[in-house]
């Protein structure tokens, strides 16, 4: 009887390590999330800074990232948390407000840096 209790939790163990292994293959890392841009902008490009607070950890910095990053008209973006600053490549046209609107959700204030 023992045996097979350790057997079933043996199993229990084996199929958490393999969840677990699988989420954090999904999940980006930080080191994937540019703190800095290394490109500069095309023709019709951009760049806009803005300081961010309420960023506390790579969480934070992941989800602005995502989330600035499939709007329309951005073409690349840092998110730097100890600076609590976020640097993007945007369209000329794309209105600024709907940047700010975008990062302006949860916990997060934002405000266009000069």
């Amino acid at each position: 009887m023992v045996l097979l209790a350790g057997g079933v939790l043996a199993g229990v163990a084996i199929k958490h390590s393999v969840d677990e292994a699988e989420r954090e293959s999904a999940t980006p890392v930080l080191a994937e999330i540019p703190s800095r841009l290394d490109v500069s902008p095309g023709e019709g490009e951009v760049v806009r800074a803005y300081s961010v607070s309420g960023m506390c950890c790579e969480s934070c910095t992941r989800k602005l990232h995502e989330r600035i990053g499939s709007l329309d008209g951005v073409g690349a973006c840092a998110v730097d948390l100890l600076e609590e600053r976020l640097t993007l490549i945007a369209r000329k046209n794309l209105p600024p407000e709907r940047i700010l609107s975008r990062l302006s959700f949860d916990k997060y204030t934002v405000v266009e840096l000069p």
